[in-house]
This record gives structure tokens, C-alpha cells and sequence, in this order.
């Protein structure tokens, strides 16, 4: 096996649009297939109009490592490769960078509107089934540990609010030696819910992979197919995006999570309506005595 080959078979995970699937397949990569990606990922309207030489050349590697790239992503060759490219690269041109004048309302227009771009795109890689299997496990746990940390800490607080407040069993406690002890001490028929951008955050997956030990369903929010998260988990609801060059790593991701969240956050509500009514009203009950 030539040594730049390091990815697996391209698996049912393994969805949505092309530039989608590079991007979230990056992490598994070698240098060599990584240089490659990068090189689409920088202009995918330029690389269709590249032969595989000139991609080989430009990304320093060599035709057949080009090759070997395109039949990872589950593609016969280059040929196909560029076909798929050249459907997407109108829509997704890649990862965009904020406005070059840097005024107020160029930059304003800019994120928003790479923002929807990449809320759009990430939408197709969420598999319809995985995403089910969720909703159904979370609807039907009799205990909930939301676990994550660092920038996915506030997205966990907010769903851990909300889910609470429509009546489901939910914690997430506020450390991750806590996150960890108590997705230790779930058992079967429960679920940990998981969120993290990587997918290699050593304390998240720790948690994770303590909560599948036991038996219990692990829910994983992230942005990479293959990653430990996903490894550790039994249901993988994947959604990524690239960052442009001024946004700190996952800041994007973030906004993606959250509409993940809170589609999860909808379907498991719709699944039992005199619950979600009822927590609602003690929810909303609570709530008003804090107000002025």
C-alpha cells in the first residue's frame, strides 16, 4: 500500500456535496492527499479547469496521488472528480474571506453571507437516518448528559436550557471531570449527547467513550467524519464548514451546531407534544419571576 494512503473506504457517512465531504475528511488525510484538498478547497473553479498534472504540480505531489485522492472520495478518477467539482463550484466557491476594503458594510455582507453558504452546505451532509435514530433516542431517554467544552460549551448550555425546558431529562454539568463521571454513570436506555468541532477533544471524547461502555446511546454533534468522537459514538450527525482567514477555528461550525441542535431540539419537541406543553408552562412560569 503506497505510503500516502491512509483513508478508508468512503462509508454511508460519508455524505453531502463534494467540497462538503473534503473538507470534513481533511483530519484522516496524509500530508500528501491534505495538499491536494487544500488546493480544491482554495479555488475549486480553478482545479476544473486544471488536467491532473497540473493539480499534481500545484499541490506538489504527483499524478497518481491525485488519482488515489479522487477514488478515496468514493469517485472512478480525476475525470469524475472534476465533473462533481464543476457542478458545485458555482455555489460553493470554497472558503471565503471577509471583504478587502474592510468597510462596515462590506464585512457585514460578507459574513452573512458565508454564513448562509455554509449552513446551506452543511445541510446535505447530515445523514436523514442518523438524524432520525437521534430524535428517536432523545425522545426516549430516561437520562440525558449534554457533554463539550471549550468554543462548544456555550452551544451545550443553550440546548441543555432548552431541552430542559420542554421537559426532557437533561444535565450538563459545568466541568469536564463532572461531564465525565457523569456520562460514567449512565446505563442502557440512556444517551450522552456529545458536541465537538474536531471530534478529537481529548475530555469530550473521554466522556463519550465512558458513556458507550456502559451502555448507554452516545449522540455525537460534529464537524469531521472520521474522528474519535464518531468512533466513540453510536449516532453521528456530521456538519462542517471551512472558516474564512479572520475567524478563529470553529466559529463558523458553531452557527452550523446550533442549527443542528436546534433541529434536534424541534423534532424531539414534535415527538411528544403534552410534554413539550407542559414543560413549556413551568418553564415559562419560572421565567417570569425573573423579570421586571
Amino acid at each position: 500500500m503506497p505510503a500516502d494512503l491512509i483513508l478508508a473506504p468512503p462509508t454511508s457517512q460519508d455524505r453531502g456535496t463534494l467540497i462538503a465531504r473534503i473538507r470534513a475528511l481533511i483530519p484522516s488525510m496524509s500530508p500528501t492527499q491534505a495538499a491536494v484538498a487544500n488546493v480544491v478547497l482554495a479555488n475549486p473553479a480553478g482545479v476544473v479547469r486544471m488536467t491532473v498534472s497540473d493539480l499534481a504540480t500545484v499541490s506538489r505531489s504527483s499524478v497518481g496521488s491525485v488519482v488515489r485522492f479522487c477514488k478515496d472520495l468514493g469517485l472512478k478518477g480525476f475525470h469524475e472528480f472534476k465533473l462533481q467539482l464543476a457542478a458545485e463550484a458555482p455555489a460553493d466557491t470554497g472558503d471565503h474571506d471577509v471583504a478587502q476594503d474592510g468597510t462596515p458594510n462590506s464585512i457585514i455582507a460578507s459574513v452573512f453571507q458565508s454564513t448562509s453558504r455554509s449552513i446551506a452546505a452543511a445541510e446535505s451532509s447530515i445523514d436523514p437516518e442518523e438524524f432520525e435514530r437521534a430524535v428517536h433516542a432523545l425522545d426516549a431517554a430516561r437520562r440525558i448528559v449534554l457533554v463539550s467544552t471549550g468554543p462548544s460549551a456555550p452551544l451545550a448550555m443553550d440546548t441543555a436550557l432548552r431541552f430542559r425546558s420542554a421537559g426532557l431529562p437533561i444535565e450538563n454539568p459545568a466541568d469536564p471531570i463532572s461531564q465525565h463521571i457523569s456520562a460514567s454513570m449512565l446505563t442502557e436506555g440512556d444517551v450522552c449527547l456529545a458536541i465537538s468541532h474536531t471530534g478529537r477533544t481529548r475530555e469530550t471524547v473521554a466522556a463519550a467513550e465512558a458513556a458507550r461502555d456502559v451502555g448507554a446511546t452516545v449522540v455525537a454533534v460534529t464537524s469531521f467524519y472520521r474522528s474519535p468522537l464518531v468512533a466513540a459514538s453510536s449516532v453521528a450527525l456530521v456538519a462542517g464548514s471551512g472558516e474564512t482567514r479572520f475567524q478563529i477555528e470553529a466559529m463558523m461550525s458553531r452557527f452550523i451546531h446550533l442549527a443542528v441542535l436546534d433541529a434536534l431540539y424541534s423534532a424531539v419537541t414534535a415527538e411528544n407534544a403534552e410534554r413539550t406543553l407542559r414543560g413549556a408552562a413551568l418553564s415559562a412560569r419560572a421565567e417570569e419571576t425573573h423579570r421586571i
